[in-house]
C-alpha cells in the first residue's frame, strides 16, 4: 500500500498524523499542517515504527514517528515557513517543501539544531544546474555528498576525523539520512521504481561530513569556497569512494601519483568532477613539501589521465562515427570513433577539464596513509559541485 501511496501522492503525507491513534481527515491536516499535500485516507493498527515501515516511509531502518510538536521544533530551528519550497522538480510536478523536509529530518533522527543544514543542502540540490533528478533516477547509484564546513560543523558536532564516512555521529549520519528519506518519502525515488541504480552503495543511507580543520596545512575548504558566510554546505552527487594508500613515501610526486593512478582507473575514468579527502598524515607530507593545494590540484589533473588509444579500446570512448570531437581540447566528451588512428597512443586524456574540478580537503584520523577518492556520478560530467551558505533565522551563519 505504501509504494501505491508513493506512486499516486508524491508522498506529501509523510506525517505521523497518518498513524496517529486519532486519525485526521484531510481538512484537518490540511489546516493543522500546511506544506502537507492532501488526498490520503490511513487506517493502519500497527505501533508506529511498524506503520511507517508498512507505508513504506523508511530507508530501510527504523525512523522516528514524526509528532507534531517534534515536526514544529525542527521547523522553528530553521528560517523557512513550513510551506517554502526547498526543491521543486517541474518536469515530474513535485516539490518539497520546508515542512516535509522538517518531517523527514524528524524520522532519520536528526536535531533540530541540524535544520538550517539541511535546508541549505536541499536548495543546493535544488538548484537547476544540479540536476537532482537525473542522479535520483540512474544507474549509477549516486548519493548525495554534504560537507558541512564553518562555525555551524563544531557546534553541531558535525564529525571529521577518525571513521569521518562511517558510522557512530548522529550529525553525520542524520543530516544525510535526512537528504536520502527526502528524495524517497517526498520525491518517490524508490528503488526499483524511480531509482534504477543497478547496485547502489552504502554511502545511499548517509554520507556526510566535515573538514579536518586542525591538522589542514591549507586554507580551508570554507574559507576557499564559503564565501562570506560564517558557515556553509557542499554538496556532490557522488559515485563509491576509492581507499588510497600509501605508507611508504613522503616525496609529494610520488606520493600524489597514487592518487592520480586511482583516479584515472578505467572503471570510473570519465570527464566528470572529482572530490580527494586527503588524510592528516598524506596531507602533513605535501605540506611540509612545500605544495599549496592549487598545486596539488594542479599535479593531480595533470597526471591523472590515459592515453587515447587504451580509452578506445576498453570503452570508455562509446561509438558515435558521426562524431569527430577535438582530443587536444581538455573539455572533451567520452564518445566518438572507436577506431584506433595514428597518433592516438600520445594523446592524454584527462579526468575532468581542469584542476578546478578536483575538490581538495583534509579528513579523518591522525594516524594511517589512508585517504580517499570520489568520482562524480555518471560516465559524462554528471552534476557540478555546489556550495551555499547556512542561514539561521535569516541571519548568516
Amino acid at each position: 500500500m505504501g509504494r501505491h501511496l508513493v506512486k499516486k501522492w508524491g508522498f506529501g503525507l509523510v506525517h505521523y498524523c497518518a498513524v496517529m491513534v486519532r486519525q485526521m481527515d484531510e481538512s484537518e491536516l490540511v489546516a493543522r499542517h500546511p506544506g502537507a499535500r492532501p488526498g490520503f485516507e490511513l487506517k493502519i493498527d500497527a505501533t508506529p515504527t511498524e506503520a511507517l515501515y508498512e507505508l513504506g516511509l523508511t530507508d530501510g531502518l527504523p525512523v522516528v514517528a514524526p509528532t507534531p510538536d517534534l515536526v514544529a521544533a525542527m521547523l522553528n530551528a530553521g528560517q523557512w515557513t513550513p510551506d517554502h519550497v526547498l526543491i521543486e522538480v517541474p518536469t515530474r510536478d513535485m516539490q518539497v517543501t520546508a515542512y516535509q523536509a522538517a518531517v523527514n529530518a524528524v524520522m532519520a533522527g536528526a536535531l533540530p539544531e541540524y535544520f538550517p543544514v539541511i535546508g541549505a543542502a536541499l536548495e543546493a540540490i535544488g538548484e537547476p544546474g544540479f540536476k537532482l533528478h537525473l542522479p535520483t533516477a540512474s544507474t549509477g547509484g549516486a548519493t548525495i555528498m554534504v560537507i558541512v564546513t564553518g562555525g555551524i560543523a563544531d557546534r553541531i558536532g558535525i564529525h571529521s576525523r577518525e571513521n569521518l564516512f562511517g558510522p557512530g555521529f548522529r550529525a553525520n549520519a542524520t543530516i544525510g539520512r535526512t537528504i536520502r528519506l527526502v528524495q524517497m518519502n517526498s520525491l518517490a525515488a524508490i528503488p526499483g521504481q524511480l531509482d534504477k541504480s543497478t547496485q547502489g552503495w552504502p554511502g545511499k543511507f548517509s554520507l556526510c561530513f566535515g573538514e579536518n580543520v586542525e591538522h589542514s596545512p591549507w586554507p580551508s575548504l570554507h574559507e576557499r569556497l564559503g564565501g562570506e558566510a560564517e558557515s556553509a554546505v557542499t554538496v556532490f552527487a557522488s559515485e563509491s569512494g576509492h581507499n588510497v594508500v600509501n605508507h611508504g613515501t613522503a616525496d609529494p610526486a610520488a606520493l600524489l601519483d597514487t592518487f592520480a593512478d586511482s583516479m584515472a582507473a578505467l572503471g570510473s575514468f570519465s570527464n566528470g568532477r572529482s572530490v580527494v579527502v586527503f588524510a592528516p598524515e598524506h596531507a602533513h607530507k605535501l605540506g611540509d613539501a612545500g605544495w599549496s593545494v592549487e598545486r596539488v590540484s594542479q599535479y593531480l589533473y595533470d597526471h591523472a589521465c590515459r592515453d587515447l588509444a587504451t580509452l578506445k579500446r576498453s570503452g570508455k570512448i562509446e561509438d558515435d562515427a558521426a562524431r569527430e570531437p577535438d582530443w587536444h581540447d581538455p573539455r572533451w566528451y567520452p564518445s566518438g570513433d572507436q577506431k584506433i588512428q595514428p597518433g592516438d597512443e600520445q594523446i592524454l586524456v584527462h579526468r575532468g577539464h581542469s584542476p578546478d574540478d578536483i575538490l581538495v580537503m583534509v579528513g579523518g584520523g591522525t594516524a594511517g596513509g589512508h585517504s580517499a577518492f570520489f568520482p562524480s556520478w555518471s560516465r559524462g560530467r554528471g552534476c557540478p559541485i555546489i556550495t551555499r551558505a547556512i542561514m539561521t533565522n535569516d541571519v548568516p551563519e
